[in-house]
């Protein structure tokens, strides 16, 4: 330990000596991060997390909170102490009485550290459900706020975008309370003090380029114990699949110029509320490019609620589980023979064609079991103006790729986001196109792809990379601030909040820390 504890603990207080171990290592999901913290905290109250944030804060130490290591990139790391989100997954109870609109009933108030899974289950019990989210639920809620995650559909941002307030420990264990400057507390009735803890002060800031920078702020501007989100009725959902190619969806009138334009997808139809693609970026024999076709319609009246192994054609999860079993047979097969990628990639686009899947809402948004598979990937934020070039570019690299000798071991994905006011959301200011690049993690040349797509897109699209899912790509403030309009913007807010607790890897990389190492 290069601190002594004493020094940690300099007013007195103890700290479990079982949450504070030396010689602790800590790794994400991905295997591509790894780190060895002077502490590793579960931290399980927000008197505890008050009190070690004052600590370490006062000590000198760095902080940060990981969520559940689903982050590809090393946004949540630091040398110094880190926690982990395990024992801050509980819902809480939201004061009505504080709110400008005390019958509102659409917000709910949970800790920072519930994973999705566990906020879809509390949620659907009280008949309510997240407005929307991505095709995973393991990650914590504070975690797909801090990295801008998103689901689909061009009438909803990221998620963050829910949060309408959150509770945050600051430098020397300050305890604020951030939301818009007309946010949901009434300051009238403002008591000033934790819901749960009459004895922790709450600092009430209702400040909109606060909310906007802190909401999206890579952990970087305090350590998240809870946040209040604005939730939607019960939903179930009708998902469909069908296959089609790009020439046709790209085609004068077609449904990728209607999305442009803002109008509905389809002219002759009702048009979904989710709507995704999956593409392989190589020709057919035709010259052609497959496309996957996902949509989504919302229903408010119960639908049957099928269960996994009934979505695709019959035996797809089972294949799904397969190549997750096997992903490293399969992977070295990709590897010693590349030209059977575009074969492998029309067969997975096959296979997950359904006419009818339906499902309540949270369980037709995760796409099972094919998360698991040990995989990395990238995902790139483009103007969705850039939608048709961008997509075209990704056939040629793609190609040239191949011609190197390394496959696609997945077909290509694509979302549309709406924009969002967060400073350094991926979506700010702009609807965005997502490409998501997914490969299997021990394929030869996968880094190299996935680094080579990053860079393109970046270079020839200023297209954002994900902050969950960046691999370093970004080295400096200026490079951000080309692709960020209102990057100083965060600056200016994260320097307001942050006085070098937390800094971290991410903000090293970046030249922001503000006590640089």
């Amino acid at each position: 330990m290069t601190v002594t504890l004493p020094a940690l603990l300099a007013r007195g207080a103890t700290l479990s000596l079982l949450l504070l171990m030396s010689g602790c290592y800590w790794e994400n999901w991905t295997k591509t991060e790894s780190v060895e913290p002077q502490y590793l905290v579960q931290p399980e109250s927000a008197a505890q997390l008050v009190d070690y944030v004052g600590r370490a804060s006062r000590a000198g130490k760095r902080v940060r909170m990981t969520g559940s290591g689903h982050s590809a990139s090393e946004v949540a790391i630091t040398r110094d102490v880190m926690f982990t989100p395990e024992k801050l997954n509980k819902p809480l109870a939201l004061d009505q009485s504080r709110l400008k609109n005390p019958n509102d009933p659409t917000l709910a108030r949970v800790m920072s550290g519930i994973r999705v899974r566990d906020l879809n289950a509390f949620l659907d019990a009280n008949g309510r459900a997240l407005i929307n989210m991505g095709g995973y639920d393991g990650q914590t809620i504070a975690g797909v706020m801090m990295t801008a995650t998103h689901g689909s559909g061009l009438a909803y941002g990221p998620m963050a975008d829910q949060i309408v307030s959150l509770q945050v420990v600051g430098e020397r264990g300050r305890m604020m309370q951030i939301e818009p400057a007309n946010g949901i507390t009434n300051p009238a009735t403002w008591p000033g003090y934790l819901e749960e803890n009459r004895k922790i002060p709450v600092e009430l800031i209702q400040d909109d380029d606060a909310f906007n920078a802190a909401r999206v702020a890579i952990g970087s501007m305090g350590v998240v114990y809870a946040v209040t989100l604005k939730t939607d009725r019960k939903f179930w959902l009708r998902e469909k699949r069908w296959k089609t190619t790009w020439e046709e969806l790209s085609a004068p009138g077609g449904a990728i110029e209607r999305l442009i334009a803002g109008q509905p997808v389809y002219a002759d139809r009702p048009s979904p509320e989710h709507w995704e693609l999956q593409y392989s970026p190589y020709a057919t024999a035709d010259g052609t490019h497959s496309v996957l076709v996902t949509e989504r319609y919302r229903s408010y009246t119960p639908l049957p609620e099928q269960s996994q192994s009934q979505r695709g054609q019959p035996g797809t999860e089972f294949v799904s589980g397969l190549i997750t079993l096997f992903e490293k047979p399969l992977a070295w097969i990709l590897s010693t023979i590349p030209s059977l990628a575009p074969t492998i990639l029309e067969t997975t686009l096959d296979t997950q064609q359904d006419d009818n899947f339906t499902n309540v809402s949270y369980r037709v948004f995760n796409i099972g079991v094919v998360n698991y598979t040990d995989a990395i990937a990238i995902e790139a934020a483009f103007d969705i103006r850039d939608t048709v070039a961008g997509i075209e570019r990704s056939f040629s690299l793609a190609q040239s790729m191949l011609a190197r000798g390394i496959p696609h071991t997945g077909p290509i994905a694509v979302r549309f986001v709406k924009s969002t006011d967060n400073f350094i959301a991926m979506q700010q200011g702009r609807n965005s196109m997502f490409m998501e690049v997914i490969m299997l993690a021990d394929t030869r040349g996968a880094q190299d792809l996935l680094k080579t797509y990053q860079r393109t897109m970046r270079d020839e699209f200023s297209a954002r990379p994900h902050w969950g899912l960046d691999l370093k790509l970004l080295q400096s403030s200026a490079e951000a601030s080309v692709l960020y309009p209102k990057w100083n913007d965060w600056i200016t807010q994260f320097r307001r909040f942050n006085k070098g607790t937390f800094d971290g890897k991410v903000t090293d990389r970046l030249g922001i820390s503000v006590k640089p190492r």
